[in-house]
């Protein structure tokens, strides 16, 4: 946190006032500003890296 102001700095993956919240579903980065590229089954991605989940059935960097 800022040592003047106290606001946070939150790590990829993480948001809120005091870090403490998990990107919602589809967002990921720092101040999850960054959307999911994913594109089949269920367009999941990690909160953190923005890899992405593939479910069964699909493959490749963005599950096409």
């Amino acid at each position: 946190c800022h040592h003047v102001t106290g606001e946070c700095s939150c790590p990829p993956g993480w948001t809120g006032h005091d870090c403490k919240h998990p990107c919602s579903s589809g967002r990921w980065g720092r101040d999850c500003a960054n959307s999911c590229a994913c594109d089949g089954g269920d367009g999941s991605c990690d909160p953190t890296t923005g890899t992405c989940s593939c479910q069964p059935g699909f493959t490749g960097q963005h599950c096409q």
